[in-house]
């Protein structure tokens, strides 16, 4: 048994495309905010080993 096309009125419309906006930009946000989490944590990896790298180069850390 087929059900019958669904018929939204203008109202109804405005507000599923509106939520649907609202979705995609609240989904885009997350993953802009975790791409950029994991790019500072690995930036911040790098200054650490750079940071270490120098002041054994300097002579402020000896290795054992």
């Amino acid at each position: 048994m087929t059900e019958p096309p669904i018929t939204l009125t203008e109202r109804e419309l405005a507000i599923a495309k509106q939520a649907a906006r609202i979705a995609v930009e609240e989904i885009s946000n997350e993953f802009y905010m975790q791409v950029g989490k994991t790019l500072i944590q690995k930036v911040l990896i790098w200054v650490g080993i750079a940071a270490v790298a120098f002041a054994t180069g300097k002579g402020w850390i000896i290795p054992k």
